[in-house]
């Protein structure tokens, strides 16, 4: 079975989309806060108007890693990315060493941009 290699732009291009999950519910958590402690009156409401484009972004990226076949990659992704766990904690709830959660995350990212590029083309 031949390995497949990410370059470094690929792997930063899926990654980058991915991580896209995090910093919007970060924002949905800001938006939130704003709203309880401020009442939404201030100069942040600009940034805060990207609330459902946040949604949105999310629910895709959720349903990308979901789209994914059963498999120990599609966990991780959905752990690391969607749970915000780190490589050694998926790695601990996947029952495998830490080593072995950074090569799993290799082959959840080549896995990923593969998908990406696939369905790009349709």
């Amino acid at each position: 079975m031949q390995k497949e290699q990410l370059s470094k732009e690929q792997r930063s291009q899926i990654e980058n989309y991915l991580k896209t999950y995090a910093l919007n519910l970060k924002l949905l958590r800001l938006d939130k806060y704003h709203k309880e402690f401020f009442g939404g009156d201030t100069d942040a409401a600009d940034m805060l108007n990207e609330v459902p484009l946040a949604r949105a972004k999310m629910f895709d990226v959720r349903h990308f890693i979901l789209g994914l076949d059963n498999s120990d990659e599609k966990l991780f992704l959905y752990y690391h990315y969607v749970k915000c766990e780190s490589v050694a904690r998926c790695a601990e709830l996947l029952g495998i060493s830490r080593r072995s959660g950074f090569r799993l995350k290799d082959r959840s990212l080549a896995l990923s941009y593969k998908k990406m590029t696939s369905q790009a083309l349709k």
